[in-house]
């Protein structure tokens, strides 16, 4: 893309009513944030944030507040999928195996986790590690009962162990517990030219700041009872191939600041600072799922059909 095409593009940007952008010469390669009232969404129902087919225009930013700045200097992807290692031991096991076969299938009673848990444990006796008595523990020491035990007389567990010569198997496995809300953070560092320069990222700062802050509301007469949520934020990079980098979901702003002396104590006339470093750590409003990247949903399965009996590879598990 040439400097000519850079300049008509910003040109055009510059004319939409509603956006600020610094610098004014800002070209082709820019990050949009649209600040919006904050609207609930229930969880899930989200997706990433994209400029449609009709590119950059009013429409995108009618009714909002949107700034226009230079790409951040770190324009970085991470995701925290929580899972964790655990010990299920050997009737951990046997009870996430006899789960499996009910996944989907919403029967997952304790009469059917008992008779899974039988076929899958001679011997097994589900009262008895639920109500564990002395009369048990000589029935399910070798095998369950060492967990009984344990229970009744606190470090026989070790004890038998060391005394037959094995342990039971840990089996170990993993446990998912979610995936954590994603916290993208940007940096920018901005230096403004001349007085209208400072005025402009004067005005964005302000317009940030107005929108990442709460509001007071009055309730039952009571004033300032009540603090308003404050702006959600949209986040696009234009001028490059998003799908390339990565796409966000609306996200509220956690923390903003600003150093108005980055490189020492530098003004322009007037007393103005010479250089602006703003530093924005956000975090999304919804979580990134398969879905978001071509995957596919199981919401959609019939419940029936997981259960219904057929002669087919499979059938009856």
């Amino acid at each position: 893309m040439d400097r000519a095409q850079d300049i008509v593009r910003a040109s055009k940007r510059q004319s939409v009513a509603g956006v600020t952008q610094f610098p004014r010469d800002l070209g082709a390669h820019a990050t949009l944030l649209i600040f919006d009232k904050y609207k609930y969404s229930p969880p899930g129902e989200r997706a990433l944030n994209k400029v449609g087919s009709t590119g950059f225009n009013s429409q995108l930013v009618s009714g909002r507040e949107a700034i226009l700045l230079p790409l951040p200097s770190n324009i970085e992807d991470s995701y925290n999928i929580r899972v964790q290692g655990y010990d299920a031991e050997i009737s951990g096991e046997a009870v996430s195996r006899a789960a499996s076969g009910f996944a989907g299938a919403g029967d997952l009673t304790l009469g059917n986790l008992a008779s899974s848990l039988s076929a899958a444990l001679p011997g097994f006796d589900l009262d008895s590690l639920l109500n564990p008595d002395t009369e048990n523990i000589s029935k399910n020491v070798a095998f369950l009962g060492r967990r009984t035990a344990e229970k009744l007389l606190p470090g026989s567990a070790r004890a038998i162990s060391a005394g037959v010569g094995n342990a039971v198997n840990p089996k170990a496995s993993l446990y998912f517990d979610g995936v954590t809300l994603k916290q993208p953070n940007f940096a920018w560092n901005l230096s403004p030219l001349n007085p209208e320069d400072s005025v402009l990222l004067k005005s964005i700062i302000q317009t940030i700041r107005k929108n990442i802050l709460p509001s007071y509301s009055t309730a039952v007469g009571l004033p300032r009872a009540l603090l308003n949520y404050p702006s959600t934020v949209d986040i696009f990079f234009l001028g490059v191939d998003q799908s390339y980098f990565l796409y966000y979901k609306t996200c509220m702003v956690q923390s903003f600041s600003t150093n108005f002396t980055p490189n020492g104590l530098t003004m322009l006339r007037g007393g103005k600072p010479a250089s602006i470093t703003m530093n924005m750590g956000l975090i999304e409003s919804d979580i990134h799922t398969s879905e978001d990247y071509g995957g596919s949903s199981t919401e959609s399965l019939d419940v029936a059909s997981l259960t219904q009996d057929t002669n087919g590879p499979g059938a009856g598990r």
